[in-house]
């Protein structure tokens, strides 16, 4: 497990700004033909992580639907978890992608925070069946631990920061930052995991801007007003 947190968690004190990406595991073959088992491989894993969960997703799986031998997975993949997180990434990539086109800036208006909640919500439906399954391979794997936890802080360091300048530019009063974007981060992940990523269906784009609006009104409403002395 030791190998699983040096290659995808970076130092404790790194400033995240981007989704943690897994280390390359050792050097593989790289010709045409290799390239297109390796992304069967990916594609097949995410298929199976996708149906089964993380816990019950066998290598056998992968293998089966992807049409290719063991052989041919270790000659790409050195495990399970490597290929899983490999099968992940795009899905985090692009939530963290989307977010960011639907960035804040120093914005704070309501109307503004239900534009971003309602692109990350949505972006987390279409990748549901995967993002969710990071959170509960951290239940099973103590290195998905760590890693679950750094892939949070890569938006919750996001969220400090604009609270910051917010703060900076006197349009919200002084608090702890830190512990604020941690606490209302968890209320946009909770919605969506609870919502959307372990519901039996994923929820019409009417009540996902529903819940991107009620999550939106609750960061609004948090802010300290300027000039409110800080939180002791």
């Amino acid at each position: 497990m030791d190998g699983l947190r040096s290659a995808a968690v970076p130092p404790e004190d790194a400033d995240l700004g981007e989704p943690v990406s897994p280390s390359p595991g050792p050097a593989r073959t790289k010709n045409a033909r290799g390239i297109k088992t390796r992304q069967e491989l990916i594609n097949a894993a995410a298929v199976c992580f996708g149906e089964y969960g993380y816990a019950r997703t066998r290598i056998a799986d992968i293998v089966f639907q992807a049409g290719v031998s063991h052989g041919n997975f270790y000659r790409h993949f050195s495990s399970k978890n490597e290929i899983f997180l490999e099968a992940l990434k795009p899905s985090l990539d692009e939530l963290f992608a989307d977010t960011s086109r639907a960035g804040l800036g120093t914005s704070h208006d309501l109307d503004t925070l239900t534009r971003l909640m309602y692109a990350y919500f949505t972006t987390y439906a279409r990748n549901r069946r995967l993002i969710r399954l990071l959170r509960e391979a951290a239940a099973v794997e103590d290195g998905f631990t760590e890693l679950w936890l750094q892939q949070r802080m890569v938006f919750i360091n996001r969220t400090r920061r604009w609270l910051e300048r917010l703060y900076e530019s006197g349009k919200i009063g002084q608090t702890d930052f830190a512990l604020m974007a941690d606490v209302l981060g968890s209320t946009v992940e909770n919605t969506c995991y609870v919502h959307i990523g372990i519901a039996k269906r994923a929820p019409k784009p009417e009540r996902i801007h529903e819940m991107a609006r009620m999550v939106a009104e609750v960061w609004f409403r948090s802010l300290p007003p300027p000039g409110s002395p800080p939180t002791s």
